[in-house]
């Protein structure tokens, strides 16, 4: 069978929960069920309610990926950032998981995930964006809970 393929710049999310769900079913063919799970820490202004600071997880297959962490400028360097990823991984230990990953580019304070516990497992080399003057390279971490 002959396929178009659509090359889109701007996708719609639709399509995205659309193949995200035929992978979540296949995966779950092969390898059984993920026990997928999202799983947040977040920090609101007191005001607005508004997100400022908090880190992103996703449990799958008894993994902990960190999908983002972010603290306000004015609270960093100040432990937040520590709590945050360590709130993070109790939960996910007690929920099962093995250990946690993450990836992030050479400026996204490589030693903060290193003061953390995590090593890192691998490296992409340096590519500069469109517009930028510089590559960065991006860093793969790694933590065991042990058991």
């Amino acid at each position: 069978m002959k396929h178009e393929l659509f090359l889109d710049w701007s996708p719609d999310s639709r399509d995205h929960a659309a193949l995200l769900q035929r992978l979540a079913n296949a995966n779950l063919t092969s390898g059984g069920p993920s026990g997928h799970r999202n799983i947040a820490i977040i920090v609101r202004d007191p005001g607005t309610g508004e997100a400022i600071s908090g880190v992103w997880g996703i449990i799958l297959y008894g993994w902990l990926f960190i999908d983002l962490l972010y603290v306000v400028e004015p609270d960093r360097r100040q432990g937040l950032g520590s709590r945050l990823l360590t709130g993070l991984e109790n939960a996910a230990r007690e929920n099962g998981c093995v250990g946690s990953w993450l990836s992030a580019y050479a400026f996204q304070a490589p030693g903060f995930y290193e003061k953390n516990g995590y090593e890192q497992f691998g490296r992409l080399g340096s590519a500069a964006a469109p517009g930028s003057t510089a590559g960065n390279q991006i860093l793969f971490y790694r933590k065991s809970f042990g058991r």
